[in-house]
């Protein structure tokens, strides 16, 4: 379910000389990224007001067919708008060079960026990248960081969104009694997925949800989904975003 989910991030761990060797970083494309035609209809219906939610699942198409130009281009889009899972992506386009010139400077910055929230997930990639630059490297990607910040950063990503959240609210009809219209199926990811708008046969209410319209709940159940789980509102699916892979 590409709905909920996002994490506020908390801390950094500390490299050093007796830090042990970074893992191999997985390939920049995720095994979701393949989506069938009839789901993606549907998942774009679902999303049309949600830019964050809708250029990430382009851009997941994007990389699923290998077009990472324009994977690139609606991943940025979406990272405009706080999405963290795309700005993640980025990172791991530019630390594999996929569509771009391999840049792990840059692809820090954004890991960086990814995890300004303090998502475990994210935490972990961001250090094993740093772990992994040279000196010079890093200068850089600390430098190229405070732009990304100035541009994506959740103190101007959050208010776009927030404007285009508010902006649908205001569009929405329903009944003197209060009831919404228009209910959809959806069904949402399994703890501590990304996979925030998959809907695929579980009920929950209405696409038109409160907590979903209120910008502040939006970001409770993220934040909720992506660093402990604590939210679980439905079985797991496979048609949307992977989780970050360090």
């Amino acid at each position: 379910m590409e709905l909920l989910t996002s994490v506020v991030l908390a801390a950094a761990l500390v490299s050093g000389p007796a830090a042990p060797p970074p893992e191999p970083l997985e390939p920049a494309v995720a095994p979701t990224d393949t989506i069938g035609e009839t789901d993606l209809d549907e998942r774009i219906r679902l999303m049309a007001n949600f830019p964050n939610e809708l250029y990430r699942l382009y851009g997941s198409e994007s990389a699923g067919k290998g077009q990472w130009g324009d994977a690139l281009r609606n991943f940025t889009k979406a990272a405009q708008y706080a999405d963290k899972y795309s700005q993640h992506r980025i990172s791991l386009m530019y630390w594999h060079g996929a569509g771009v010139a391999r840049d792990p400077a840059l692809a820090y910055a954004w890991a960086d960026l990814a995890a300004e929230r303090a998502y475990p997930s994210f935490l972990v990639l961001r250090e094993k990248m740093w772990l992994a630059l040279t000196p010079s490297e890093k200068e850089r990607a600390l430098s190229v960081g405070e732009d990304l910040y100035v541009r994506y950063g959740d103190k101007v990503a959050k208010p776009r969104l927030a404007a285009a959240i508010l902006r649908q609210k205001s569009q929405i009809t329903g009944t003197r009694t209060g009831q919404i219209t228009s209910k959809v199926q959806v069904r949402s990811p399994s703890s501590g997925s990304p996979d925030l708008w998959d809907q695929a046969g579980y009920e929950m209410n209405s696409m038109y949800a409160s907590w979903r319209l209120d910008p502040e709940k939006y970001w409770a159940v993220e934040d909720a989904i992506w660093k402990d789980g604590s939210v679980d509102v439905g079985p797991a699916s496979k048609t949307g975003n992977d989780p970050a892979r360090p």
